[in-house]
C-alpha cells in the first residue's frame, strides 16, 4: 500500500497520520490498518525505539512521510532515512492550511502534513523541499553560527567598555579604533574592576573566536566550494564557509534566481491588475547568512568600484534609494556572481593584496 505520512515533530513528543496514498478508493483492509496505525501514533515519545517501531509497523508498505523544517526535525529525519523511509521536509511559511489554521493542535498539523504529502504524490506542487544537511555538515554549521555568537558578544563587549569610557571621563594614550587591541587592553587593565572584568570577557570572546577561525580553516581546506567563494572579493572566512555550508551543492540550483530565492532575498510577488507595487524582500531561508552577505557587499562595493555589484549600488543610491535598500539589491547582485563563479568553477580575482584587505575589511563591519 501507497501511504502519505504527516508528522508533527517536537522535541519530547511527535504526532504521526497515515493516509491513504495510492491510486484509486482505499480498501477496506487498506482503512483497518490506517486506522490502526493512526490510534496507535496518534502521540508517542520522540525517541529511536519509538521511530524504530514506527517503521517496523509499516514495513513492507510504500510510505511518504512529511515534516515541517525545525530543529528537532533534524535528527528525526536522519533517524528515519537510515530505517529506509522516505522523508520530506517542507518549509513551514509554504503550508498555509497549518501556518493560517484556526485549530493549531500537533493531531490537526499531522493531517494537514499527510494531506499535504499525498497532494504532492499525486502531482501537485505546494511547497519547496527543504535540504536537510548531514550531520557532518550540520556541524560546520553550527562551528559557523558559534563563530558569529562570540564576535557578536564581542561587539557588545567593547561597546560596554567605550561607554564606561565615555561615562567616567576615562582617557587612553591614544584613540584605538579597535579598543580590544593588544595595546588597548593593556592600558585598561586599570585598578578599576568593572574594566578589569570587562577586558578579561573580551580577552576570553577573541581566543574563543582565534580557537574557531583556525577549526574552520582547517575544516575547509580541501573543500572546492569553500576556495571559489572565498575568491570573491569580500568574503570573509566565516561568511565564505557559512554560506558553503548552506549551499552544500550548487547543483540542485537549476539557475541564479533560485539561488538568490534561497537565500530569502528577493522581493515578494504582489500585483493585482495595473496596480504592482514595490515589495519587500521575501525573508525566506537564513538571516544570518543574509546579514554576513551585508557585510560582504560592503566590503566587495569598497574594493572593487567597477564590478556589476559597486556599480548597482551606487546607481541605486544616486536614484534616491535608500542606502539600505541599494544595499539589499546588491546583495542580491553578489550572490549572483558567487553562483556564476561556483558553477563555471573559475575563482573571481587572484589579487592577493585585494583580497586580503577586502576580508580584513569584512570583518572589521562585522564586528561593528
Amino acid at each position: 500500500m501507497n501511504i502519505a505520512i504527516g508528522m508533527d515533530v517536537h522535541k519530547r513528543t511527535c504526532s504521526a497520520y497515515f493516509v491513504y496514498a495510492g491510486k484509486g478508493e482505499e480498501s477496506d483492509r487498506h482503512r483497518k490498518i490506517l486506522n490502526s496505525l493512526n490510534n496507535e501514533f496518534d502521540s508517542f515519545p520522540t525517541s529511536s525505539d519509538d521511530l524504530t517501531r514506527l517503521a517496523a509497523s509499516v514495513y513492507g508498505h510504500e510510505c511518504h512521510v512529511l515534516m515541517e523544517n525545525s530543529t528537532a526535525a533534524h535528527d528525526v529525519y536522519w533517524t528515519l532515512r537510515n530505517m529506509g523511509l522516505g522523508v520530506t521536509v517542507a518549509q513551514a511559511g509554504d503550508l498555509h492550511r497549518i501556518t493560517k489554521s484556526v485549530k493549531k493542535t500537533d493531531r490537526n498539523d499531522s493531517i494537514e502534513l499527510a494531506k499535504y504529502m499525498r497532494r504532492r504524490l499525486h502531482g501537485e506542487d505546494e511547497f519547496a523541499e527543504c535540504l536537510i544537511p548531514s550531520p557532518e555538515w550540520m556541524i560546520r554549521r553550527e562551528m559557523c553560527r558559534g563563530i558569529a555568537t562570540e564576535k557578536e558578544y564581542l561587539t557588545e563587549t567593547k561597546k560596554r567598555i567605550r561607554a564606561h569610557l565615555l561615562l567616567h571621563g576615562i582617557h587612553l594614550k591614544k584613540e584605538y579604533s579597535n579598543i580590544t587591541c593588544r595595546d588597548a587592553l593593556a592600558q585598561l587593565n586599570l585598578k578599576n574592576p568593572y574594566l578589569t572584568m570587562q577586558t578579561r570577557f573580551a580577552e576570553d570572546a577573541i581566543k574563543r573566536v582565534n580557537m574557531g577561525i583556525r577549526t574552520i580553516e582547517h575544516m575547509f581546506s580541501d573543500d572546492p566550494l569553500f576556495s571559489l567563494i572565498y575568491s570573491v572579493t569580500g568574503c570573509g572566512m566565516i561568511s565564505a564557509a557559512y554560506l558553503t555550508s548552506l549551499i552544500i551543492d550548487i547543483g540542485r540550483f537549476p539557475d541564479s534566481r533560485k539561488f538568490t530565492a534561497s537565500f530569502g532575498i528577493v522581493p515578494k510577488k504582489r500585483d493585482s491588475a495595473d496596480h504592482n507595487p514595490n515589495c519587500a524582500t521575501t525573508h525566506r531561508g537564513d538571516d544570518l547568512a543574509r546579514r554576513m552577505l551585508m557585510h560582504c557587499t560592503l566590503a566587495h562595493v569598497r574594493f572593487e568600484p567597477d564590478s556589476v555589484v559597486a556599480k548597482m549600488y551606487h546607481r541605486l543610491v544616486k536614484n534616491g534609494k535608500a542606502k539600505r535598500e541599494a544595499l539589499v539589491a546588491a546583495s542580491r547582485k553578489l550572490l549572483t556572481v558567487i553562483y556564476s563563479v561556483v558553477k563555471s568553477g573559475t575563482p573571481y580575482t587572484s589579487d592577493g593584496r585585494k583580497l586580503t584587505l577586502a576580508r580584513k575589511t569584512e570583518e572589521d563591519i562585522s564586528d561593528i
